[in-house]
């Protein structure tokens, strides 16, 4: 039988793709060393694995991993980009409704849907939800646990109040609320918007002037360009000022009360 290499080393500069040796390095245990030997010989992004994760309802390892790869520090346009293609690349073969205006509720655990039309409106209120929307406007709320959502189009509204939510927003203008703790969440476009009440929250903006409010324990990275280069500035609850519930921007290089 052939069998391929196992790819052992990233891209230091990729921090969207995971390889053995990277979560080997994070300590992953045996059974989820071999369940990715199995499943990415070769490595993966981050995105594809999380989709294969929850496609075996492996969600502790999710919850493990995105802690792990969801570092402020690191994250990226393209890791963001990528997590937002493949939760919406595994909603699109569950499609609810492919026109404009679709309206839909999901009252039970481990809901999958997608929408790929503009001003979709959904709400999920079970544990383990998978949604995608291709659309502009789309507007979704979460009640349960461990839902993760991937929005493409501008204008995005979504709020998540359990806890382990995980969200990727690579359009402009996404505005969302995680009420539940434990929230990962990245934006790509511009002009996003994150309010945080649950603890521990780990958000990203790659995009330009986002801004955040954290709960107790959150961190947040914001992008800002300083005329020359698109720079990073990460900030912590509790540390240099960053008060809980106080919404934060980064003005001429400075981070400011919005």
């Amino acid at each position: 039988m052939n069998t391929q290499p196992e790819q052992q080393t990233a891209p230091e500069n990729n921090p969207a793709q995971i390889t053995l040796l990277k979560i080997r390095e994070w300590g992953a245990c045996s059974d989820g060393r071999d369940w990715f030997r199995e499943k990415f010989p070769q490595g993966g992004t981050y995105g594809d694995v999380m989709t294969g994760l929850y496609a075996d309802k492996r969600y502790g390892d999710a919850r493990w991993l995105a802690n792990k790869a969801f570092d402020v520090k690191n994250i990226d346009s393209a890791f963001i980009e990528s997590d937002v293609r493949s939760i919406i690349a595994a909603t699109e073969g569950v499609d609810v409704d492919s026109g404009n205006y679709a309206r839909a509720g999901f009252s039970g655990d481990y809901a999958r849907a997608g929408f790929s039309g503009d001003y979709a409106q959904a709400g999920f209120s079970g544990n383990y939800a998978q949604a995608g929307f291709s659309g502009d406007y789309a507007q979704a709320g979460f009640s349960g646990d461990d839902a993760r959502a991937g929005f493409s189009g501008y204008g995005a509204q979504a709020g998540f109040s359990g806890d382990d939510a995980r969200a990727g927003f690579s359009g402009y203008g996404a505005q969302a609320g995680f009420s539940g703790d434990d929230a990962r969440a990245g934006f790509s476009g511009n002009d996003a918007r994150a309010e945080c009440t649950g603890e521990n929250a780990t958000i990203a903006f790659a995009g330009m002037n986002g801004s955040v409010s954290l709960g107790k324990g959150g961190a947040a990275s914001l992008a800002y360009y300083d005329g020359t280069r698109t720079r990073f500035i990460n900030i912590y609850e509790g540390e240099d000022g960053i008060e809980a519930g106080v919404l934060y921007t980064v003005k001429n290089g400075e981070v400011v009360r919005r």
